[in-house]
């Protein structure tokens, strides 16, 4: 299969394993305005134990001596929040019966649960057009146009 881009993408099924949606345990969450280019488990709560301050214009707070702004962010009502991890099959833990049918497959877990998280913007609040705040505005726009809710233009 071809991307937009010309460049050959390949096909991947994901299998969920639902039971770890049930068993996913609650978990802080902050959204950080950075990038960490690896990709594996890490001792975050060893680097990051945020001293939250509640300032006139919401939370401040400061990471590597850059000052960072934030709120509250809510999951919308009557949706979870889930971590998720992806198992290649390479990757596939020992104890886990499961076997995948092609190379490309992979499973998909769930380590944790969240119905609200703090995002943080670099010295301001991020604003109504943050990436975050319209993702989570897809499920009620989702739901509206399946009732056929919305109006005609």
């Amino acid at each position: 299969m071809e991307g937009r881009d010309g460049a050959t993408v390949e096909k991947h099924r994901v299998h969920l394993r639902p039971a770890t949606l049930r068993d996913a345990a609650p978990a802080t969450l902050h959204l950080l305005p950075c990038e960490i280019s690896v990709n594996r488990p890490a001792p975050v709560e060893r680097f990051f134990t945020p001293a939250i301050r509640r300032g006139p214009d919401g939370l401040e707070v400061s990471f590597r001596g850059r000052r960072l702004r934030g709120e509250d962010v809510m999951v919308p009502s009557g949706l979870v929040g889930y971590v998720m991890t992806m198992e290649e099959k390479g990757e596939v833990l020992m104890g886990k019966q499961e076997a995948l049918e092609r190379d490309s497959d992979c499973f998909m877990e769930a380590t944790a649960s969240f119905n609200r998280f703090t995002l943080w913007g670099l010295e301001a609040i991020p604003g109504s057009d943050a990436k975050m705040r319209g993702a989570l505005t897809w499920p009620s726009l989702a739901a509206a146009v399946s009732r056929g809710g919305l109006p005609s233009s």
